[in-house]
């Protein structure tokens, strides 16, 4: 897509309005003051108001695995699979700005989709989980977490449940969160199961660790200070990344299980990201405290909020010789009543069968 410049937005807005240039000027102003944005951010925010093409063509259709960072102008259409909450950023002004992310997928991958403040407005409240969105010109950028980054800025629009060929290629959500896995009790299970879901409360927070991991296989790196590189044991040379990872303890009634978490899951659970979470640890092990010191009390301390949470988490059961039964975890969302009203629904049915 190509967004034309300010003076022909200008030259646009006064055929079609009939505005003096100094209205247009004072109101292309006014909107940039308001929103802390270019004057031609602006030109393009009033056109859209008044309802004035700025676009010369629509870019062509893409899927998610097409995608590479340094391309600019992309049309995608991808389900949300998670919306990330809003948090607040210093800009270089000093002022606060803020940030959004979501997940989304279609049937051949998986990307990341960034808002800013202003597409936060506009966008953040009307997006669901499941919710099916088309997004125009927007920018991909390399991210930290293996998957493709799509920023949103003021040149982009986002459409809601769009008409377009690509949405009836998308699975529903249902079956990319539920695929191949089984609900137990935790009373129920054993080591070795594969593919469980359990619903329960999070009754205690164990550690939260950020370690320096390799992009493509998420192992822990060893830095070489003769050579000034980062070394992954399977990748070799390799420009790291921030991981995290929550133990946390989940209680169902039935029993009780040690679920260890990863990645992203961890942003989204605790609601900050892994740099931030990698700067609090070393300034707890400054302090004197070891590696495990620090983790488990930055669990407590600063992520105590999450504590009687319910979720439903899906993973692998391990069982480990000194701490028992471990749920390592591929993934978990919120529990979402009218899914588990139907869950229930459908077991009552097959007992009365």
């Amino acid at each position: 897509m190509v967004v034309i410049t300010k003076d022909e937005i200008v030259k646009r807005i006064r055929q079609k309005t009939g505005m003096s240039m100094e209205e247009i000027e004072a109101k292309i102003n006014e909107i940039a003051r308001a929103n802390e944005i270019s004057e031609h951010a602006a030109a393009l925010l009033l056109a859209e108001e008044l309802g004035i093409k700025t676009e010369e063509e629509e870019a062509p259709l893409m899927h998610l695995a097409d995608l590479v960072p340094g391309m600019r102008g992309v049309n995608i259409v991808g389900r949300v699979l998670r919306k990330y909450p809003v948090r607040e950023y210093k800009k270089k002004d000093g002022s606060l700005g803020r940030v959004a992310g979501l997940l989304i997928y279609d049937n051949t991958g998986k990307a990341r989709v960034v808002l800013w403040d202003s597409e936060i407005a506009k966008y953040y409240n009307e997006i669901q989980v499941g919710s099916v969105v088309k997004i125009i010109n927007a920018d991909v950028r390399e991210s930290l977490r293996g998957l493709p980054e799509l920023h949103v800025s003021f040149r982009s629009r986002l459409i809601l449940n769009p008409d377009d060929p690509r949405v009836s290629e998308i699975p529903p959500i249902e079956e990319v969160r539920s695929y191949n896995y089984t609900r137990k009790k935790i009373g129920e299970l054993m080591g070795g199961e594969k593919f469980v879901e359990v619903r329960g409360t999070i009754a205690k927070l164990y550690r939260v660790i950020a370690y320096d991991a390799c992009p493509q296989c998420r192992r822990k790196v060893d830095y070489d200070p003769a050579t000034n590189v980062w070394i992954c044991i399977e990748h070799g040379e390799v420009k790291p990344i921030t991981a995290t990872i929550l133990d946390f303890g989940l209680d169902d009634s039935t029993g009780y299980i040690r679920v260890t978490l990863f990645g992203d899951d961890v942003v989204e659970i605790l609601g900050v990201e892994p740099e931030e979470i990698g700067g609090k640890l070393k300034e707890l092990i400054k302090t004197g405290m070891t590696t495990r010191e620090a983790g488990r009390k930055l669990a407590e301390d600063e992520f105590y909020h999450v504590l009687g949470k319910e979720i439903v988490v899906r993973g692998n059961v391990v069982e480990d010789r000194f701490l028992g039964l471990i749920l390592k975890a591929s993934s978990w969302d919120d529990v979402d009543c009218k899914r588990e009203i139907e869950r229930v629904r459908r077991e009552l049915l097959e007992e009365v069968e």
